[in-house]
Order: C-alpha cells, then sequence, then structure tokens
C-alpha cells in the first residue's frame, strides 16, 4: 500500500524531518509522522481516506480550539488585573 515517491526529499511541516514522501493510497504521505499532504498524485489505490486521518485532523482542530480559548482566558486575565489596579490606584488617591 505504502510505495515510495521518486521524488526529492522534502522538509515535513509536521515532524520538521526531511523525508521521501511515501504514497497512501492517491496521496503523498509523511513516513515518520503520517501526514497527508493535500495534492493527489494520479494512479493509486482506490481506499483514498483511511479512519486515521479523520482523527488526525480532528486532533490537529482540537488543539487549535484549545490555543485559541487560552488566548481568551488571557486576555480576560489581564483585563481583569488591569481593572483591579485602576480601582485600587483611584481608591488610594482618594484619602
Amino acid at each position: 500500500m505504502n510505495e515510495p515517491m521518486n521524488e526529492s526529499k522534502i522538509i515535513c511541516p509536521r515532524c520538521k524531518q526531511e523525508v521521501a514522501l511515501v504514497l497512501d493510497g492517491r496521496y503523498p504521505t509523511c513516513p515518520e509522522c503520517g501526514m497527508r499532504f493535500q495534492y493527489r498524485v494520479q494512479g493509486g489505490a482506490a481506499n483514498e481516506v483511511s479512519k486515521s486521518s479523520f482523527w488526525d485532523e480532528l486532533g490537529d482542530f482540537v488543539r487549535a480550539l484549545v490555543k485559541v480559548v487560552l488566548i481568551m482566558v488571557a486576555i480576560v486575565v489581564v483585563g481583569v488585573a488591569v481593572l483591579f489596579a485602576g480601582c485600587a490606584l483611584m481608591l488610594s488617591g482618594m484619602h
């Protein structure tokens, strides 16, 4: 199923290693981390999408969502700290 492609090596964006891609169906795939690339190659097997690619993409989405939520929480924490400091300065100046 996995056959090496006869192209030059590339640097995989996920695992950051220089690899020669292999064909998994009609999609070039990194042999180190299993990342599938978006373009198709003519020919190849009929089984183009595996279940592992769905779970990999879902995991990438969840990681991105967690990053966004953490950034939003950090913004709220900084905002509350600025509000608290402003109120403290305002109240201490009234004495």
